[in-house]
């Protein structure tokens, strides 16, 4: 485990997290000002990129797969191997492509406007705003594994800076097609051009930094492909669960209670997704490394890497969630100029979600970053279909705050898994415990219980009370949090750490 990689990815995360924020300051606001109707053509441009988001599983499985085995071969010092798992990953994306430019077209003769029930987009225009959108996820498939490659080498963060170029040019012409109010299909072809952009460039760094990691098909062969659809196909899986819950309760509450409510619904879990971009920086930053011992076979450093990356996620979990919880209303203001009102039954519900997920996917870093993912692909993607069947039944009933409760019982019982996987990763000499774990449950319920009253009442306060009292509960529940997870015995030991490499990482 070195600081300075995981610093160097931190910085990178910050910057995904900056345009992450910079995206939601700019695309849906526009869409709701530029746009006649701005809330029901936004709810539909959303509507249709969802319906094609699930063919990006594809690209989760084969990549994921395909760059944490490069690394641990890598690591291994088997170079031979790593460009074999590579170049038949090339194989295997540039067969998908194929199959996406020419099994896309299908959907020039289905009724794409009618199943979505679109109003604001024409027939033809639907379909190739969707057959664009195809391509730009086929297209994202190769850009992906070309940035990730870096990971081989222990040069992440290089990869993640490229990543971060191509989303700014995607988020600056989104903003201008839509302030300009081009059609669908424009600012499909929009994302489209950005990506194609930056996949060559990725090709030209690459070549001139570092060339081992340049992609030869030659290098790959047919049979590896097919030992890689296994290990693959799970992590697809892992990412068709996340397209349940992400884009189809999307598509189900479009067609069950129109597009309004999908903004909406949107909206608020915006709010909480670019909140908890945060949590995700503090177990993403630490995947490198996951790999990189996971192959050094050094199961003591990784247990101690999983205790200090769980005290930051558990601390940070509570500050993060309930301090966006209660600046909801502040955020809506200043974000959407209150075009949409302030839903604090509803915010509440998403910022217990929010927090569950948190520590998910902690505990699912270490799953998949050492490509131990098998068990626990089959059961989420089942889980998941049966969360969201279900939830076509309490939408019906409670509307969209029927789904965030189901989808929180489940992610609550996925969770509890996940940490039983985690304890099956470990051999018996490095085992981790859950005394901070048991301790965090006590402190989330309480938190939240004591913070529902103010998060209820800024309905009906004033934004600078409302400000004040969440500013003020945020700073309380940091303090609490700190002495809770004893924070204090990791900024020593994070400390020393750094004084005592900073010579090594310095040279």
């Amino acid at each position: 485990m070195r600081l300075k990689r995981i610093l160097q990815l931190l910085v990178t995360a910050f910057l995904g997290q900056g345009l992450t924020v910079l995206m939601q300051l700019l695309v849906p606001p526009f869409f709701l000002k530029f746009y006649g109707q701005g809330v029901e053509v936004y709810g539909e441009w959303i509507a249709l990129s969802a319906s094609v988001n699930y063919l990006g599983t594809l690209n989760y499985g084969v990549q994921t797969y395909a760059n944490n085995q490069m690394t641990i071969l890598f690591t291994r010092g088997d170079i031979p191997g790593a460009k074999a798992i590579q170049a038949s990953a090339f194989r295997l994306l540039l067969l998908v492509l194929l199959v996406f430019m020419v099994g896309g077209l299908v959907v020039f003769v289905i009724p794409v406007a009618h199943m979505l029930k679109l109003s604001h987009v024409g027939p033809q225009a639907a379909a190739l705003t969707m057959y664009l959108l195809i391509l730009q996820i086929g297209l994202n498939m190769f850009f992906s594994l070309l940035t990730n490659s870096y990971m081989a080498v222990g040069r992440l963060h290089r990869g993640n800076y490229i990543s971060s170029a191509q989303r700014f040019l995607w988020i600056i012409s989104m903003a201008v097609g839509v302030a300009m109010r081009s059609s669908f299909p424009v600012l499909a072809a929009l994302q489209l051009a950005t990506l194609l952009i930056f996949t060559v460039y990725a090709l030209f760094d690459l070549r001139h930094t570092e060339r081992v990691l340049v992609p030869s098909l030659s290098d790959g062969s047919w049979p590896e492909v097919g030992r890689m659809l296994k290990p693959s196909w799970h992590f697809g899986l892992i990412a068709m669960a996340g397209f349940l819950t992400w884009q189809g309760p999307v598509i189900v509450i479009q067609r069950v209670l129109g597009p309004a409510m999908v903004t909406l619904f949107s909206l608020v879990r915006v709010v909480f997704q670019m909140s908890r971009q945060i949590l995700s920086m503090a177990s993403n930053v630490i995947g490198q490394d996951i790999t990189m011992l996971v192959g050094k076979s050094d199961w003591g450093e990784l247990r101690r890497l999983y205790d200090l990356s769980e005290r930051v996620v558990l601390f940070l979990i509570p500050v993060v969630s309930i301090g966006s919880l209660l600046m909801c209303p502040l955020l809506f203001h200043l974000w959407l100029h209150d075009r949409i009102d302030y839903h604090p039954y509803l915010c509440i519900e998403m910022a217990i979600v929010s927090a569950v997920l948190g520590l998910k996917e902690h505990k699912t870093q270490f799953q998949s970053s050492s490509n131990e993912h098998e068990k626990l692909s089959t059961r989420i993607f089942i889980g998941y279909a049966i969360m969201l069947a279900i939830s076509v039944f309490t939408m019906r009933s409670w509307g969209v705050a029927g789904f965030i409760v189901t989808w929180l019982v489940w992610e609550i019982l996925q969770t509890a898994y996940v940490v039983y996987l985690n304890h099956k990763l470990f051999p018996d000499d490095a085992m981790i415990d859950n005394s901070l774990l048991r301790r965090f449950i006590i402190f989330i319920i309480a938190a939240f219980a004591l913070t529902s009253f103010p998060a209820i009442a800024a309905a009906h306060w004033t934004l600078p009370v409302s400000t004040g009292v969440a500013l003020a509960s945020t700073l309380l529940l940091a303090v609490a949090a700190y002495a809770t997870f004893r924070m204090d015995e990791l900024r020593v030991i994070l400390m020393s750490r750094f004084q005592r490499n900073r010579p090594t990482e310095a040279a």
